[in-house]
């Protein structure tokens, strides 16, 4: 037996309530899902699973923590993050503008391939500093050292969270998706990439103005 069962039933509980509380991710699935519609949802959603596999393999390998201990490396990946975001921001704001006089609704979402959008969520996942932040001060406290092999079990608590988000990422961003195909049709079309750009903006002052928590 790899894993408690006792502490692993009481991880998913909680995983399941942290997958549901609004935060960046359901953000950002959503604003791709608004702007790509399910093709953009998808592809973000899988990309943030992905993002998280990594952490949880980061967090695995111990090299979480010694990034978590360097102030440097910590601020380092947070302004990175954060510059990110203002980017794709600023690109999808200047989509708007490009096409809000545009007589064409549909000109208002400019296409991307699939592979980037994925990429994008990978991106703003692994520059996410507060997820490594998150997988070693949550995921030992579910870890059973009488088992042993705390490396695996760390790792596959973040598969379990990870394959729990991402199935609620994804049921949101079809919702998005969804609902923006219908919105598309409509003079509201013309100002879903400007709703997307803020959105990315938001997410990308809150990841600005985070200081790095005690731990």
């Amino acid at each position: 037996m790899i894993l408690d069962p006792t502490l692993t039933a009481a991880y998913v509980l909680l995983a399941i309530a942290l997958a549901v509380a609004p935060g960046p991710d359901v953000l950002f699935v959503v604003a791709n899902g608004m702007r790509h519609r399910v093709k953009g949802a998808i592809a973000s959603a899988l990309g943030i699973g992905c993002g998280s596999i990594l952490h949880a393999t980061a967090a695995a390998l111990g090299i979480s923590a010694l990034i978590a201990a360097s102030t440097a490396a910590f601020e380092v990946l947070r302004y990175a993050g954060a510059v990110y975001l203002a980017y794709l921001g600023l690109q999808a704001l200047r989509s708007w503008w490009r096409y809000s006089n545009t007589l064409d609704p549909h000109h208002a979402l400019a296409e991307i391939s699939g592979w980037n959008i994925f990429r994008r969520g990978v991106l703003t996942n692994i520059l996410n500093p507060k997820m490594i932040v998150f997988y070693i001060a949550l995921l030992p406290q579910f870890v059973s050292l009488d088992l042993g092999h705390v490396g695996v079990q760390i790792f596959l608590l973040g598969c379990i969270h990870n394959l729990i988000g991402t199935a609620f990422l994804i049921c949101i961003g079809l919702a998005a998706g969804k609902t923006s195909g219908w919105l598309s049709k409509t003079h509201i079309g013309k100002w879903l990439d400007g709703i997307a750009g803020l959105f990315f903006l938001g997410l990308a002052l809150r990841l600005f103005l985070s200081g790095k928590p005690d731990h």
